[in-house]
């Protein structure tokens, strides 16, 4: 499934100043879940916000978050089931993480590309595919994203948004493998700088009815 959605007006809290589909995107993922109550990893959580409105829709939503003033700002808002923990993503943190009935991946992997090189990504994705069903990604379709710590340019022209599509599709099925399949793929209105981002919703092939 491959949709291209409109921005939709909302309000925002004045501590959380997020793209154009913010809500949008965090209850398309809310209505994807595989099932009522499912246990959800969202790595790279920011200040909290996603973790917690996906903990509000009544599953148990843990956040991770590598910088400590964002993981402060969160821990302000953790009750009910949502929590946090001051962490990175890394293969050896999926490595030595339990099975999740969804991962979250928002804005996390091109940051990953930036600081640590495009090996360490694949090699975190890879590790990641194995501890969950359900990988819920979003990808930049900026290349500075991508290169802002002096990384190589990815495979695709700025903001180019099928070549973007295409460039991260590659990876997905070769870090993956053909056990995943791409379940939905949305492009949703991002920033002025960067008019769209692309979110996907990955699969493993056995659990899909």
């Amino acid at each position: 499934m491959y949709t291209r959605l409109q921005g939709t007006p909302h309000a925002m809290l004045e501590s959380n100043k997020k793209h154009a589909s913010f809500l949008t995107r965090n209850q398309m993922i809310a209505d994807r879940l595989p099932r009522e109550k499912s246990w959800v990893l969202d790595v790279g959580s920011n200040t909290g916000f996603t973790t917690k409105f996906i903990a509000d829709q009544g599953h148990y939503a843990l956040g991770s978050e590598l910088m400590e003033a964002e993981f402060r700002t969160a821990m302000n808002i953790q009750k009910g089931t949502a929590a946090y923990m001051n962490t990175m993503a890394s293969p050896e943190f999926f490595r030595n993480s339990p099975h999740w009935d969804a991962v979250l991946l928002l804005s996390v992997l091109h940051r990953i590309y930036a600081t640590e090189g495009q090996e360490t990504m694949e090699a975190t994705l890879a590790e990641c595919s194995q501890k969950t069903d359900n990988l819920f990604v979003e990808c930049s379709t900026s290349q500075k994203r991508y290169t802002d710590n002096a990384s190589p340019k990815p495979g695709f022209d700025h903001l180019n948004v099928d070549q973007a599509g295409a460039w991260n599709e590659e990876i997905f099925a070769r870090v993956c493998g053909d056990g995943w399949a791409v379940q939905s793929k949305d492009v949703l209105p991002h920033t002025k700088h960067e008019p769209f981002r692309i979110l996907y919703h990955l699969k493993k092939k056995s659990t899909i009815a």
